[in-house]
């Protein structure tokens, strides 16, 4: 073909790049077509013009988040409210310290002050205390056995009376070799019976005797002395007067074996004075 005849027909250069750059355009916008049209169209939410919204006087935090999905809220999200739990009853919770409501003690009745009364020294309404065998009374001891002899005899309580019976104890106390002395017997009588055990033998059927009670040796001593055995000695006693008088002299020595012919003698004497 002649070459002026091609230059004729073809089309100014100009020309071709348009019609190449549209052609490329229409396939890529089919090939796009093509590559969304397995793909779900979304429908953006509408949105308030940003225009509009500024030309507002006040704008709200919701419309400000629409304009501005991406700003965080101004205001600090209020954290959501939880679900109510079970209804019950709290544990009472003790206090720190307990109280204590203080018992008060009804006051003890306080004791009457009563002054007791002294007490009683033995009397012969008492009985005198028991003694053994070779002891002799003493003190409130021998009061009260003087007492209780005089009183069984009949005889008044006069001192004269206690302090010769006293001195009668003293004359005849002792322990062996020296003397002798019979449980609750002071005196030493002789008599048999009344519970008595002989201790002595002193002869001519005579013994002395210990008593298992105060108030057997008592019966004892009365008994060995009444009713008519040493009349003077009563009769001093009755009297009031005691044993001091030197008209006893016998009776005294025949009571004692020979061993004394007054009251006191010098052996019941050192021994003090009977209490009265």
């Amino acid at each position: 073909m002649p070459k002026g005849r091609h230059a004729a027909i073809r089309p100014p250069r100009s020309r071709l790049r348009w019609i190449g750059v549209l052609a490329f355009s229409v396939t890529a916008a089919v090939a796009l077509t093509v590559s969304l049209a397995g793909k779900p169209t979304a429908h953006p939410a509408p949105k308030t013009p940003l225009a509009s919204a500024l030309g507002s006087a006040a704008i709200s935090d919701a419309e400000l988040a629409q304009t501005m999905p991406h700003r965080p809220s101004l205001q600090p999200a209020l954290p959501a409210a939880r679900p109510p739990s079970a209804s019950r009853t709290p544990a009472a919770t003790p206090s720190a310290t307990a109280t204590h409501t203080p018992v008060t003690s009804a006051p003890s009745p306080s004791p009457q002050q009563t002054t007791p009364p002294p007490s009683p020294s033995p009397t012969a309404a008492q009985g005198p205390a028991a003694t053994a065998e070779n002891q002799t009374p003493r003190g409130a001891s021998e009061l009260a056995w003087s007492e209780a002899i005089l009183t069984a005899l009949g005889d008044p309580l006069t001192n004269a009376n206690i302090v010769s019976l006293g001195y009668w104890m003293q004359n005849e106390a002792g322990s062996p070799p020296s003397g002798i002395v019979g449980a609750n017997n002071p005196i030493n009588v002789s008599q048999p019976g009344y519970g008595g055990w002989a201790i002595k033998y002193e002869g001519n059927g005579w013994s002395l005797y210990s008593y298992p009670t105060p108030q057997d040796g008592i019966a004892a001593t009365v008994k060995y002395l009444t009713p008519t055995g040493y009349p003077l000695i009563l009769a001093a006693l009755k009297s009031g007067q005691g044993l001091s008088s030197s008209s006893l002299a016998g009776e005294l020595s025949e009571y004692s074996g020979g061993g004394y012919h007054q009251i006191p003698d010098a052996w019941g004497a050192s021994q003090g004075r009977p209490q009265t």
